[in-house]
């Protein structure tokens, strides 16, 4: 069973480096040619520290598209402050990218025992790339191992226990590989249901919770289908709110078909109410302005291509704006 991971969601690092003694602009070094197109990392106008040489390396790894290179400006930087934890990591995710994980395993170890304290670098998150790097090289004892410490520094993350119970199943360890199961498919519902706020109720933890429930369900353990989550009675409600704004552009609050949402509304609320564990208030408020603010936004590429048509008093464009109006009203009552 193969599950997706998002680092990003996960390791927030963010850095930038220099090279000492060495001031020269690098934008004459760096053929255009060889910048992605979609590239978003700024390249250092001067190489004169270590904080320079990381950035580099980002720009190396982003926009050229080189880990080899931006292995070359870690190592820089790593030559001149050898104590900093911060090249050591992103030197060990480019070896990672270029399939060297052994030499991933020594940097992510190095910060590992040196437990330093720079701000953006940690002990947990090289334990989870270190963990990543000894199971593409079939070290499933270590990864085991450094999945635990992860587990250990956050117990709430679900991909970590997926991770290690895939390699409990591996090693024929059934016992401890259904019980590492059993407590991503509970993360991941509440991850569903919003009891972690609004960030975690993404459709790909639906998918990872079928994949977990499946794998258990070949391993013998009954899953029975779930009962309404928590999360739909959530995404209901955002909806409902939204169809009702943009209703109430057409009606007035006392007509039938607003009446029809209040009354959708209130049921739901009141089964919101009655569900364990309590979902934060500000998680409703969430889904609802996200809601209406994507609406607004395809509402304002609809306008976009209307109003090269027809003048602003048309009746489509007048009726778009005062829905976009509603929705606004929407966004303001749910601020948090």
């Amino acid at each position: 069973m193969k599950f997706a991971f998002s680092i990003s969601s996960l390791l927030g690092y963010a850095s930038s480096i220099v090279l000492l003694g060495f001031s020269l602009p690098l934008v004459a070094q760096i053929p255009a040619y060889n910048i992605s197109a979609d590239c978003k990392t700024l390249m250092p106008s001067h190489l004169n520290s270590a904080d320079d040489f990381i950035a580099m390396g980002h720009f190396q790894e982003d926009c050229q598209k080189d880990s080899q290179a931006a292995v070359s400006s870690f190592t820089e930087a790593i030559r001149l402050n050898p104590k900093a934890e911060k090249p050591y990591y992103h030197r060990g995710n480019a070896y990672y990218k270029l399939g060297n994980y052994k030499a991933a395993v020594e940097d992510y170890t190095q910060i590992i025992n040196e437990n330093n304290t720079d701000k953006l670098s940690s002990r947990w998150t090289a334990y989870y790339q270190r963990s990543r790097a000894y199971e593409k090289l079939d070290e499933k004892q270590k990864a085991i191992s450094d999945w635990t410490e992860v587990i250990r520094g956050s117990n709430s993350f679900a991909e970590a226990y997926i991770s290690r119970g895939n390699l409990y199943k591996a090693i024929g360890d059934k016992e401890n590989s259904i019980a590492d199961y059993k407590a991503a498919e509970k993360l991941l519902q509440q991850y569903l249901d919003g009891v972690f706020g609004t960030g975690m109720m993404d459709a790909r933890y639906q998918e990872m919770l079928d994949k977990v429930r499946n794998e258990l369900s070949n391993m013998g353990i009954d899953t029975p289908a779930p009962q309404i989550t928590t999360g739909i009675i959530l995404q209901s409600i955002a909806k409902i709110e939204v169809e009702r704004a943009l209703n109430l552009a057409r009606f007035i609050p006392q007509a039938p078909t607003i009446q029809h949402f209040d009354a959708q509304l209130q049921d739901l609320y009141k089964q919101l109410a009655n569900t364990q564990p309590q979902v934060d208030k500000n998680v409703v408020k969430n889904l609802i302005s996200n809601a209406a603010y994507q609406k607004i936004e395809d509402f304002e590429r609809e306008r976009s291509q209307l109003i090269k048509k027809f003048i602003p008093a048309h009746p489509a464009i007048r009726l778009i704006d005062t829905q976009k109006k509603e929705l606004e009203a929407l966004i303001r009552r749910n601020r948090v």
